[in-house]
């Protein structure tokens, strides 16, 4: 039936006959859901094309971490984006599932703990990011409790047929190119990119290969303005495992500082093959109104080889979302009002084996979830001074999950699961106010509701098969509240946040039994800040600091810390540009220690601080970009995530990452 249904809308819009504004260099389309670039009483972060190729060496997340309140997991140190995820405020290993990743409007964050694959998007591509740190529900639903992250490409019909091109260089055998056309006719433009990707990675049994395509056509077509994307994905990764510390090969040592590049699971990989279709048109009513529609269809094959557990899976999910959307700018009772109504339709279908040598399965899962929200926001401006916010959202979710065994493939293997279904109604809002103080000052607030919804990799388990579950967990609801204070100066820029937030039914793995479950009351509050100080023409000093604490607040573990989560952090930049041939730039990182993963009696030993010190220059000669980046230039042995064990003392398994590295980046246009 969804099938149909989106193949209804997608005829739909390309055959209305609908009047749209002239545009005389470019039709653009929007994929976002920011009237005016915000949400009243949020903390919003823009990133332009132009902030982009200010950092042209780092990935996506790298570039994300680079505003408060965001923190980067990397397990291998592979670069470009692999394997690499973003934390905001504070959720450690469930932070995928808490932060919802987009791509013009439409979800990455899958139903399963598959990481986004951020090395899938060339930063080329990217028109704009998006970044709400905090309750983002009312406009995504699941999955926004902590925050959003919308990646919008350039949608426009290009005037200029041009190529772009792109290679890099880095150490660990790290290398990338990349290049993309555009080709324009009268009323629409076809755009390309194809890129590769090559590391060895830092550790042992971690080397990685990559290759992506995309296609984009923009068009306008009966006085319809609509565009559709095209991508594709093919990708391998060894697994090196963790090194561990008096556990492992190294039960008596600590293997981080003994061989650090070493490897557990020396034959262990994983492959990825996907294809996306991303799809919308835009119609514009008059000067104040718009009707934005878009949608994504997208298939994608995981398949891991555990071959020093002999065990394989395979594991195929199929999405289809459609997210129509009327935004408008009216007067209300007199007042200026941007108002946003729409709905999100999603459909995903999981299929996952899991098997060993010579079987063909020994358990198989099945699940099909539903889900169906509609919201509303209104950003109301009440006195030249004061701006409230009023946004709602009801979200309905159905997920049929079950498993079947081969009872001739492991004897000791415990019996199927019936076919279950679930259905969870949820109701999300917020309340935002912003008061204009002075020309330099502004104060906001807000007040909400979020929630997100157990995936099906919490409801199976990681656990070995005689590992008993239902697929029954709660859904996950949150209460927070946000003050923050903005100072705009001449050459002076001060943002900070802080908020609170109060859990209930966090999900988290159990290590004991091998499933997931619901944690008891837990609470979370911190301090942003991003000061921006531009001293005289060509130098820029840029400090981000995060103040985080995550807690819990009932049951016997009552006010111990939550696991995977660094109390402070801070990243101070400075950017010298001379002129439009040399730019040079640092940053100095600081993250504190924390509770490993699985330490949720607080009893182990703590996860180490770092800093690191990065360098690096950048410009244009003779047409020519460049960029040479130096990164831990004091070659600092470091690691970001770590496991403890629940019952050994100073027993836990780190993912070490490299010292000293150089990356090199050479790019041109040809117009």
């Amino acid at each position: 039936m969804q099938k149909y249904f989106l193949l209804f809308f997608l005829t739909l819009f390309l055959n209305f006959n609908l009047f749209s504004q002239d545009q005389k260099d470019e039709i653009i389309i929007s994929s976002t859901k920011l009237p005016q670039e915000k949400i009243v009483g949020s903390s919003v972060y823009i990133i332009s094309k132009e902030d982009i190729k200010n950092y042209p060496s780092d990935t996506i997340p790298e570039l994300l971490t680079r505003f408060p309140g965001v923190k980067l997991k990397d397990l291998y140190g592979t670069g470009f984006g692999v394997k690499q995820s973003v934390d905001i405020r504070g959720f450690g290993d469930t932070a995928q599932s808490n932060t919802v990743i987009l791509l013009n409007g439409q979800r990455l964050t899958n139903i399963d703990l598959n990481l986004v694959d951020f090395s899938a998007i060339p930063k080329e591509s990217i028109d704009r990011i998006e970044i709400i740190v905090g309750n983002s529900s009312v406009l995504y639903g699941n999955n926004a409790s902590a925050g959003s992250i919308n990646i919008i490409t350039n949608q426009s019909i290009k005037r200029n047929d041009g190529i772009n091109t792109k290679f890099s260089f880095g150490s660990l055998g790290k290398f990338e190119n990349y290049i993309s056309g555009t080709k324009s006719f009268k009323n629409f433009s076809v755009k390309g990119n194809q890129n590769q990707i090559y590391s060895n990675g830092y550790r042992r049994n971690n080397e990685y290969s990559q290759t992506n395509g995309g296609l984009e056509i923009a068009a306008k077509l009966r006085e319809t303005s609509y565009y559709l994307n095209f991508q594709s994905i093919n990708q391998r990764i060894d697994l090196p495992g963790d090194v561990g510390v008096n556990t492992g090969n190294y039960s008596n040592s600590n293997g981080f500082h003994i061989d650090p590049r070493s490897s557990d699971t020396p034959q262990d990989f994983s492959q990825k093959n996907g294809l996306k279709l991303f799809y919308g048109f835009n119609y514009i009513f008059d000067s104040s109104s718009k009707l934005i529609l878009d949608g994504a269809v997208d298939y994608l094959k995981n398949e891991g080889m555990f071959i020093s557990s002999n065990s394989f899976t395979d594991a195929r999910i199929a999405n289809y979302q459609l997210s129509p959307r009327l935004i408008s700018n009216q007067k209300i009772f007199g007042l200026n009002s941007d108002i946003i109504f729409g709905f999100d339709l999603n459909y995903t279908y999981y299929y996952q084996d899991k098997m060993r040598e010579g079987e063909t399965y020994y358990r198989k899962y099945k699940a099909q979830d539903k889900s169906l929200g509609l919201y509303f926001n209104n950003n109301v401006s009440l006195t030249p001074k004061d701006k409230i916010s009023i946004g709602a959202r009801f979200q309905g979710n159905w997920i049929r999950i079950g498993d079947a065994i081969n009872n001739n493939a492991i004897g000791w293997t415990i019996a199927d699961n019936e076919t279950q279904i679930f259905e969870d109604p949820q109701f999300a809002y917020h309340l935002g106010y912003e008061r204009i103080v002075d020309d330099k000052n502004i104060l906001t607030a807000k007040i909400g509701k979020s929630f997100r919804y157990p995936n099906v990799d919490e409801r199976i388990g990681f656990g070995f098969t005689t590992s008993s579950h239902n697929f029954g967990l709660n859904s996950q609801n949150s209460y927070d509240f946000d003050f923050g204070h903005k100072f705009i100066a001449e050459k002076v820029s001060i943002q900070t946040s802080l908020y609170y937030m109060r859990l209930r039914n966090e999900v988290s793995y159990d290590n004991s039994t091998f499933t997931n479950r619901n944690l008891a009351k837990t609470v979370r509050y911190g301090i942003e800040q991003r000061v921006t100080v531009n001293l005289f023409d060509g130098i820029k000093l840029t400090n981000n600091f995060t103040l985080t604490q995550s807690k819990y607040r009932a049951g016997h573990r009552r006010n111990l810390d939550l696991t995977g989560i660094p109390a402070y952090r801070n990243n101070f930049e400075v950017e010298f540009r001379y002129n439009e041939f040399l730019s040079l730039f640092s940053n100095i990182y600081y993250q504190s220690s924390h509770r490993m993963i699985n330490d949720v009696e607080n009893y182990q030993v703590i996860g180490m601080p770092y800093h690191l010190v990065n360098a690096g220059l950048k410009g244009n000669f003779k047409g020519f970009n460049y960029s040479l980046e130096f990164n831990n230039i004091l070659n600092k042995s470091y690691y970001n995530y770590a496991v403890a064990s629940t019952s050994s003392y100073n027993v836990y398994n780190t993912y070490p990452k490299e010292g000293f590295n150089s990356f090199l980046t050479l790019s041109k246009s040809f117009n």
